[in-house]
């Protein structure tokens, strides 16, 4: 269990070493933090560099203390000035939020964001917006990593924003800092979601020459699917998915065909996998727009990040039968084959590219023959050879070679021929722990040499009758 300390306690310590052993406060703070780390003290979450010989305040705390007396009656601009201290102390580390958080900077700032909206209009003056939206990016450095200061109120002031401002920056800045509210959060995403933001954030997805905007909107959206709360046991991930998935997966899918280039067409491309959770899903998008694939992947051919988003989409489609034999029935085979030679010096697109071929052909033997016969072997050997200790691309490589083998084993010779075995044997030994049962798997069925462990063996004693 990792061992933690409060910041009063590690203040403590500098102050004795300071009295005590007559240090400096530079010589103080580096000899009690070595005294911590030495005794496995996890110190991400305090400040080591307090001005503590002179007894000052930290700015983080002089900060909220000025935000306090201002919010009533203070003026905007000295109000400006402390938000802009608290923010960047905020920016620093977790540590200064983690401090901020318990002085109570969260309530003071949903104070003045909230004191501000009652008075706000689409028509007041354009000092009043750079107020919330100065309030609001506070929240969101705040927030970082510590979105459990979220509560009903903070929840409450989100939903009201998106229904009534249409203010663009003001909704950016208010998106930044949703998005910031779900991440590792299981119960704030499902409290938002109560809300019925989906509603908004399909109202969003219709605005105009706004980039900035429309990629704010597509990143909370993604946040909604997420499994990444450790703390939860059951979360709602897929009911998320599904539901903005249904609501949503037209406008995106139209979006899509608008935005075939960068910059959103990535992002669009990422969005809409994190949603193809049901088989109705999948078959829903690729009605709509798996031709607008074969238009990305012509118009950024060179594109790296724009392949490797357009592979995982594709990867997502497969997983309903009936689109995979679609889209190979379109022709995706040789041109997975083509981005997978293009593009096999990048280590991340080579992974998405390998996983998308491995898609493809599972359970499909025609569609192995179709890989196969556009050079798929070579060039999946090539990328396992550039990208020896990659994890991803050894893993995604040996579910690419298994499933095209599995049911031709035809294929297996020219395999061989090309050294995978030597290959499989040393990514065996490299990534043992981590995945060493599939690179046995692939070797298995290349028919190769490999030997298996028995998982449990009985101990020879006859059961009692």
């Amino acid at each position: 269990m990792v061992r933690v300390i409060t910041q009063e306690t590690y203040d403590e310590v500098v102050q004795e070493n300071i009295k005590e052993f007559d240090m400096s406060a530079e010589e103080a703070i580096q000899d009690a933090t070595a005294q911590f780390e030495a005794q496995g003290v996890d110190l991400s979450n305090i400040i080591k560099d307090l001005v503590l010989s002179s007894g000052e305040d930290h700015a983080v705390s002089k900060a909220i203390t000025k935000l306090k007396e201002l919010k009533n009656e203070g003026d905007d601009g000295e109000i400006f000035k402390e938000l802009e201290i608290l923010k960047a102390e905020c920016n620093k580390d977790i540590a200064r939020r983690v401090k901020a958080g318990k002085e109570g900077a969260y309530t003071v700032l949903l104070e003045l964001l909230q004191a501000r909206q009652k008075t706000y209009s689409e028509e007041a003056n354009e000092k009043d917006a750079r107020y919330i939206v100065n309030v609001l990016n506070c929240l969101v450095a705040l927030m970082d990593v510590q979105p459990d200061l979220l509560d009903q109120r903070g929840v409450d002031v989100i939903k009201n924003i998106l229904d009534n401002t249409e203010d663009e920056n003001i909704l950016m800045a208010t998106l930044k800092w949703t998005s910031t509210c779900c991440i590792k959060h299981e119960m704030n995403r499902q409290r938002l979601f109560a809300k019925n933001i989906a509603s908004n954030l399909k109202s969003l997805l219709q605005v105009q020459n706004n980039v900035k905007l429309l990629s704010e909107v597509l990143a909370v959206i993604r946040k909604f699917p997420l499994d990444d709360d450790i703390r939860v046991e059951f979360g709602k991930a897929h009911d998320h998915a599904r539901e903005l998935g249904f609501l949503m997966l037209d406008s995106l899918t139209n979006l899509l065909k608008e935005n075939s280039r960068p910059p959103l067409v990535s992002e669009l491309m990422q969005t809409i996998s994190s949603l193809l959770v049901r088989h109705e899903l999948c078959a829903a998008v690729a009605d709509g727009g798996a031709g607008v694939l074969f238009t990305v992947l012509a118009d950024n051919a060179d594109n790296a990040a724009v392949v490797q988003q357009a592979s995982r989409l594709i990867t997502a489609l497969a997983g309903n039968d009936d689109v995979k034999r679609q889209l190979v029935k379109s022709g995706i085979v040789p041109i997975m084959v083509l981005m997978l030679t293009r593009h096999c010096n990048n280590a991340s697109a080579t992974s998405s590219n390998l996983k998308c071929v491995a898609a493809l052909a599972l359970r499909e033997p025609e569609h192995s023959r179709q890989f196969y016969d556009c050079g798929a072997p070579e060039a999946i050997v090539d990328c396992l050879n550039r990208h020896p200790d990659h994890p991803g691309v050894q893993k995604n490589g040996c579910w690419a070679i298994r499933n095209m083998v599995a049911r031709c084993r035809d294929m297996n010779p020219k395999f061989k021929e090309l050294g995978v075995e030597a290959i499989l044997n040393r990514a065996y030994e490299r990534f043992l722990d981590d995945f060493g049962f599939d690179v046995k798997s692939a070797l298995r069925d290349l028919e190769c040499d490999v030997k298996f462990d028995e998982q449990w063996t009985g101990k020879g004693f006859e059961l009692e009758q």
